[in-house]
């Protein structure tokens, strides 16, 4: 089965992105290729194409990609505890709406179609983000989606203003700027052409 690895990091990234306000154009590329595939243990630190194996099983039925993933023998060379986490996470993708899971998939499409050196700088503002508590990333994910619709000198003006960084500790501001620098905004699909 092509694709193992970027189901792992698409796993891994569900709970990421799953921000709301963050659906881009459905951009399908059904390509096969193995020069895209790593190691299990390598997938989260590199950038595949993320949800690549999911894009590819979209069609099968819920049951059908559990058989796939479980017949998979790079899955079967997976850790147990790696194994039933992936099982969970494919059964909350399945039990997903069809038009839910067309709007993750378009998040992982979203953030693969930006440079490598964004994609990092988007992982690791999505990692501090996914540090700060419930309360505080509920108002640095609205503030996020507020900047967005700003224009670049303004988000700067923004988040150097005195109300800003009264509002925002430094932890949540280097958070805001990362996930803005990495000019990732799905609604725009990236730069890509609308679908």
């Amino acid at each position: 089965m092509k694709g193992l690895r970027q189901f792992v990091l698409a796993v891994l990234l569900t709970g990421v992105l799953s921000l709301p306000g963050l659906a881009a154009p459905q951009n399908q590329n059904h390509g096969h290729s193995d020069r895209n595939r790593m190691p299990p243990g390598k997938a989260q630190n590199n950038a595949p194409k993320p949800g690549k194996w999911l894009s590819e099983h979209l069609n099968l039925s819920p049951e059908q990609r559990q058989k796939e993933l479980s017949n998979d023998p790079e899955f079967k060379q997976l850790d147990p505890q790696q194994q039933d986490h992936l099982r969970q996470r494919l059964n909350q993708f399945n039990s997903m709406p069809p038009e839910q899971q067309r709007r993750m998939l378009n998040r992982w499409r979203a953030m693969q179609s930006l440079p490598p050196d964004r994609q990092e700088l988007l992982r690791n503002s999505l990692q501090q983000f996914r540090q700060l508590p419930d309360d505080r990333r509920r108002i640095v994910r609205r503030a996020w989606n507020n900047l967005r619709q700003m224009p670049p000198e303004r988000q700067q003006q923004t988040l150097n203003s005195e109300e800003f960084r009264s509002n925002f500790n430094d932890q949540e501001r280097t958070t805001l700027k990362g996930l803005l620098d990495s000019g990732f905004n799905p609604e725009t699909n990236n730069g890509g052409p609308p679908q």
